[in-house]
């Protein structure tokens, strides 16, 4: 029953998040024929060995990348938009547990024989499935749309296929964190007034974190190397560039996040 109406309430959401990400996916996909052509492409790559090496790391072009190789080019365009992803994760989660307060809906749950515990995990549950239908309608979309030529050329479909894999599986895993924190707010808040806004704050907070840490180093650096925006790059993935230590410390805080999340709720005082 919680799981149905978390389902419910989120799909027509992911439907507009997935339509715009879609046409930005679109657009972006639409520059990569000038990657094709070498004059475009030598006028690129002399732009961004015009930048400061601050600059290349803060825009992410300071990763070596294969413009030409459409796996790779479809992996950097979506290092821009798992930020996107990610403040739609944790959006799903913040508004949650607190929307039932906020609306008065959890009169209806408490009428049947329900534990917070099991509210909460229907309610992650309904969260994820509906996060990863978002990112396999992206991911058939992105394949369909590099079907089309002149894109296809000298394309391997199998190879394709498990390229993508690799990118949206970075998107997927840096959403669960983001996601959890979002249920780690919701269980503290009643309201939902501003847990989207929170959401993309915190997100973008994330981001301006990682940026200050490429332009000065040092410890910044080191803790914005280990943020899931950073450990989960489509890029890094694609390329096999897998920290286990990093991934382990994503995992803790994805586990840590979500007890506090059930330890908050099952002893909050909800009005009801």
């Amino acid at each position: 029953m919680v799981f149905t109406r978390e389902f419910n309430h989120n799909f027509g959401k992911m439907i507009a998040w997935f339509l715009v990400l879609v046409i930005l996916t679109g657009l972006l996909m639409a520059l990569y024929p000038m990657m094709l052509d070498e004059n475009m492409k030598s006028l690129f790559d002399s732009f961004v060995g015009q930048l400061s090496p601050s600059l290349q790391k803060v825009l992410g072009f300071d990763r070596k990348v294969d413009y030409a190789n459409i796996s790779e080019y479809t992996a950097f365009i979506h290092q821009y938009i798992v930020v996107l992803t990610c403040i739609f994760a944790m959006q799903l989660g913040a508004n949650s547990l607190s929307r039932d307060l906020d609306d008065g809906s959890i009169q209806y749950i408490y009428s049947n024989p329900i534990e917070r515990s099991e509210i909460i995990t229907q309610k992650f549950l309904a969260n994820i499935i509906t996060y990863v239908i978002l990112l396999l309608l992206m991911a058939v979309v992105t394949f369909f749309i590099i079907l089309l030529p002149p894109l296809a050329e000298g394309l391997v479909n199998n190879v394709l296929i498990v390229d993508l894999g690799k990118i949206f599986l970075g998107l997927l895993l840096s959403g669960l964190v983001f996601m959890s924190v979002g249920m780690f707010f919701s269980s503290l808040s009643k309201s939902t007034n501003f847990t989207d806004g929170t959401s993309v704050l915190f997100v973008i907070f994330i981001v301006v974190f990682i940026i200050f840490g490429k332009i000065y180093g040092g410890t910044i650096l080191d803790i914005a190397d280990t943020l899931p925006l950073e450990v989960f790059n489509p890029i890094e993935f694609l390329a096999g560039n897998i920290d286990i230590v990093k991934i382990g410390i994503n995992f803790l805080a994805f586990i840590i996040f979500i007890l506090l999340t059930y330890l908050i709720y099952n002893s909050k005082d909800l009005d009801y």
